[in-house]
């Protein structure tokens, strides 16, 4: 199948999603491609959450410049895209002479770039936050740190992007390309050949294969290990902002970073490694991650661990490229963002908009496009106007109790403009089998819904990519 497009981009993530929902606001049209069964699949779905205001980038850098211009606009995006976010600030905390010294060089190096912050004693950082041990001998206060679902976040970009016409074909990669004269004339895919005008790899971990099939720059990029833990919200309301260690030349080093839903997230680990698929845990980096946090915050010792998981971030030898490809004429890359891409995802939409522009795209403002997502509703928590008194009974039986997730919910996320395929997208989309009991309860019942919107049983629902089922079926009658 033929598909003409003005704009073809290749990843889902939040990177991918959040330059097709810039796009969509004007009158071109866009598809996106992703290898996987859905969106933020991969990368953006296991990170921190921190919308990070710039305070340890460095200064000078594309990354700085388009962290900052995103940093200030976190309410606002927050409400068009349906995604929680506080502003809960941050302290990074010194344990040590030298971590002290560090701090004063860190502050001076925010304040160069426009980032408030405050040098706090030891009595100080504990006044702002009680949690932290007596070890803390000073911090450095960050008043504009931030947290946000990024996973919600990524969704949010996605639907603006799909109710404003733009087309996500999914398990869909990229396989190969027609490129003359230095110009993309067919992209390949496993489902469909495009004759884009311009194309904008959004690869992510991927984002080294992507531009070799497409003829252009020749570059590395491997995983970056995190490994992560997951608190439960019972211990929640101690963690009052982002918590993490003095930085080094190459990694933030591990944070306690409090969740838009009551959880805390302790990690990552920085580990590089080769085999991007492989995303096993292992028990003693997991408990080091562990030791490390109660070295800062000592009533983690006690504290309810109720997940672990490991995230996959791209890291390449050169960060954010985000440019017009030299070698491909109609071709933008926008990969190599490492650890900073939901902070930066609103700037690096505008920002390769106006590459593209700068290409020739004509960009006009869409004539009816909207600008905001509608609101998810909760039916619990909110007086829905519901059309039938079967239909309000449908939107309060809860299907799972931990994060009081109903079955409306669950239906809603089944029929959305960029539905869930699979239990793990039902998990992104309302939070069902992410709660305390990870699924234990509820499983049963989300499979049971999921199938009355697929053509199979309840345990043929795929948990993630297909064929990932529970591996059980109807028992022999022989």
């Amino acid at each position: 199948m033929e598909n003409d497009v003005d704009v073809l981009i290749i990843g889902a993530g939040v990177v991918g999603c959040a330059i097709a929902a810039r796009l969509s606001l004007d009158d071109v049209t866009v598809a996106v491609v992703e290898r996987r069964h859905d969106v933020v699949d991969e990368t953006s779905k296991s990170n921190t959450g921190v919308a990070d205001c710039g305070w340890d980038c460095e200064p000078g850098t594309l990354e700085t410049e388009l962290v900052r211009r995103s940093s200030p606009r976190w309410e606002e995006i927050s409400e068009r895209f349906d995604a929680p976010f506080r502003r809960c600030g941050g302290v990074c905390v010194a344990r040590t002479e030298d971590d002290l010294t560090r701090l004063d060089q860190i502050a001076a190096s925010a304040q160069s770039i426009g980032v408030r912050t405050t040098r706090l004693t030891g009595e100080e950082a504990r006044d702002r936050a009680p949690c932290l041990g007596d070890e803390v001998v000073g911090a450095l206060h960050v008043p504009d740190e931030g947290v946000i679902d990024s996973i919600r976040l990524t969704l949010g970009y996605a639907e603006l992007a799909a109710r404003n016409g733009a087309h996500f074909y999914l398990s869909c990669p990229l396989t190969g390309a027609n490129v003359t004269n230095r110009h993309i004339r067919d992209a390949h895919t496993s489902q469909r050949t495009f004759s884009p005008r311009f194309v904008v790899n959004a690869g992510g971990l991927g984002a080294d294969t992507v531009s070799h099939l497409l003829g252009a720059e020749d570059f590395q990029v491997w995983p970056r290990r995190g490994e992560y833990l997951l608190v439960d919200r019972e211990f929640g309301s101690h963690i009052p902002c982002v918590i993490s260690q003095v930085p080094t030349a190459t990694t933030r080093g591990v944070m306690i970073v409090p969740s838009t839903h009551g959880s805390v997230l302790l990690g990552p680990t920085a580990e590089d490694d080769t085999d991007k698929n492989d995303r096993s845990t292992h028990w003693e980096i997991l408990e080091q991650v562990r030791q490390r946090c109660v070295e800062l915050v000592p009533g983690l010792s006690q504290a309810p661990v109720i997940k672990s998981f490991t995230g996959l971030r791209p890291a390449s030898d050169r960060t954010y490229r985000v440019e017009a490809s030299s070698q491909v004429d109609n071709l933008v890359q926008a990969c190599g963002i490492r650890s900073t891409g939901v902070s930066s995802s609103p700037a690096v939409g505008d920002y390769v908009r106006d590459i593209l522009i700068d290409l020739g795209l004509r960009c006009r403002p869409r004539s009816g496009a909207i600008h905001r997502i509608p609101r998810r509703p909760r039916p619990l928590l909110e007086d829905l106007s519901c059309e039938s008194s079967a239909e309000a009974a449908f939107g309060r039986i809860v299907i799972c109790a931990c994060e009081k997730v109903t079955a409306r919910e669950i239906h809603d996320a089944m029929t959305s403009v960029v539905p869930a395929r699979s239990v793990a997208g039902i998990a992104k989309r309302t939070r069902a089998t992410w709660g305390r009991c990870q699924g234990s309860a509820c499983l049963s019942g989300v499979l049971f819904i999921a199938s009355l919107y697929h053509d199979g049983e309840p345990w043929s629902i795929p948990m993630g990519e297909p064929g990932a089922t529970l591996g059980v079926g109807m028992a022999s009658s022989a």
